[in-house]
């Protein structure tokens, strides 16, 4: 029997040295570019489809995990600076997905609320409010520059007249 599983995003961010350094260390992560070392401070986004076949119901007969290491640009683009390569016979788990449990956290999963089985989505909102700046005719620069981490924002605040359209969207589509 084999699986391929599809697996949430894992941001990882990488406050320290010695944090860059556990990950450098890992005999299955590759930097892309050497003259552009990896830095403390930085954040990498991990997409991975570990592939495992199993030897019983408790162990695997092997793992294989080929995929690639993002950062976020300036306008929220997922950029490639690295990969991730592990295959290994007879293994008694996986330690790509067990060093992203520990030290990441999965990105774009449901959030299950107490109240019985309503669940909090998260959108995807565009990679930049440019066009629809524009056409509305609001050019806040706080829904369209991507300097926006100055301001302690984790991305450009999304027009209300967006949003409130892309949620109306989501409901219909599940009623």
């Amino acid at each position: 029997m084999f699986e391929t599983t599809e697996e949430p995003g894992y941001i990882v961010d990488f406050p320290t040295d010695a944090a860059v350094g556990v990950l450098l260390s890992r005999e299955w992560f590759d930097w892309d570019n050497e003259s552009k070392p990896l830095t403390a401070g930085t954040s990498l986004v991990f997409c991975i489809q570990p592939q495992v076949s199993f030897k019983n119901r408790t162990s695997f007969h092997d793992v294989a995990i080929i995929s690639d290491i993002f950062i976020r640009d300036q306008l929220k683009n997922l950029v490639k600076v690295g990969s991730v390569d592990f295959r290994q016979v007879d293994s008694h788990g996986n330690p790509v997905l067990a060093y992203l449990q520990r030290h990441g956290k999965p990105e774009g999963l449901t959030v299950p609320l107490a109240n019985n089985g309503y669940s909090l989505t998260t959108f995807n909102a565009p990679l930049t409010n440019e066009p629809y700046s524009s056409v509305s005719g609001n050019l806040n620069p706080i829904h369209a520059n991507p300097y926006s981490c100055y301001a302690s924002l984790s991305a450009t605040i999304t027009h209300d007249l967006w949003s409130s359209p892309a949620t109306c969207h989501y409901i219909e589509n599940v009623v």
